[in-house]
């Protein structure tokens, strides 16, 4: 058997432990990775304010409504529902990147342009995710929820392209 179709059993993935992925999996592991990226928005956001770079804390600040609706799409299927509690060495799949990956490049001397790339390489992470979640998942419920979170995310990621677009190389 060839290296790259090989199956890969618990063991030799063990960061992949849920298999049967219910809605409330999902709901949890998509509102613990819109928190995170709600977390380095801010703190980013803060960190080039206080170096003067208001050009490139402004992009990260208009992510946050952005990032706050897609919370508020999970928020709204909860209806009581207790959610899993998802270790953090557990990753939802195999390709996944924590959203904080891409803001390694952060630095306080961004420039806006560089700022909104970063932006979209994080509306990428949530996109693969939920596109992962689509393919993999076929529950109506789940199946719904994803869809409303790709639809505004595309339009997020369009408004964002075109910002990144019309930004300036400078502060």
């Amino acid at each position: 058997m060839s290296t790259h179709l090989k199956h890969h059993t618990a063991a030799e993935r063990p960061h992949l432990k849920t298999h049967h992925k219910t809605l409330a999996w999902v709901l949890a592991a998509v509102n613990e990775m819109i928190e995170e990226s709600i977390y380095h928005c801010q703190t980013f956001a803060h960190a080039l304010r206080a170096h003067h770079n208001s050009a490139a804390a402004e992009v990260f600040e208009s992510l946050l409504p952005h990032l706050k609706t897609e919370q508020h799409f999970v928020l709204d299927k909860l209806n009581g529902m207790k959610l899993p509690s998802i270790p953090p060495w557990e990753i939802p799949h195999p390709e996944y990147e924590h959203p904080a990956m891409h803001l390694f490049n952060a630095h306080y001397e961004m420039t806006s342009d560089q700022a909104w790339s970063l932006v979209q390489s994080l509306l990428k992470v949530h996109s693969c995710f939920y596109n992962h979640l689509q393919e993999s998942l076929q529950q109506d419920e789940i199946q719904q929820l994803l869809h409303s979170l790709q639809k505004h995310g595309q339009a997020w990621r369009n408004q964002c392209a075109a910002q990144s677009a019309n930004a300036t190389p400078n502060r």
